[in-house]
């Protein structure tokens, strides 16, 4: 049985256009040099889950804005337990506070009853009856 599912709000899009903005600049502060970075690797998969995060909400994964609650809940949690909250901020790159930002954009975006109910009718639809 064929489902047919209430057209994509603008929001999700632009939530989706925000998360990829987020690994793209962290590609971009990483591959031109702005963000000195200690690990390769760690830019490497936060560009990749980024990359997911923004794939999945585009494609009705409500579960994105649980992850991104998680994601800012690590982060401050992190501030919390440096020596200080001056350590603890200047040691997040330029490339890492931009791409929080447009998260906590899309956060917001996602939280809202057109996005809420666009994910609940999509996870109802993928529901076997």
């Amino acid at each position: 049985m064929a489902t047919i599912l209430p057209e994509r709000p603008k929001r999700i899009t632009a939530s989706a256009l925000l998360l990829a903005g987020g690994a793209l600049v962290l590609a971009g502060a990483w591959g031109v040099g702005i963000d000195t970075v200690e690990s390769n690797g760690a830019r490497v998969f936060l560009f990749v889950v980024w990359s997911y995060l923004a794939w999945s909400v585009y494609s009705g994964g409500g579960w994105v804005r649980w992850a991104l609650v998680a994601v800012f809940v690590v982060t401050v949690w992190g501030w919390l337990n440096a020596p200080s909250w001056a350590l603890a901020i200047g040691a997040t790159t330029g490339g890492e506070i931009t791409a929080k930002a447009l998260a906590l954009v899309a956060l917001v975006l996602l939280l809202n009853r057109p996005a809420r109910t666009w994910f609940a009718t999509v996870r109802k639809a993928a529901t076997p009856s």
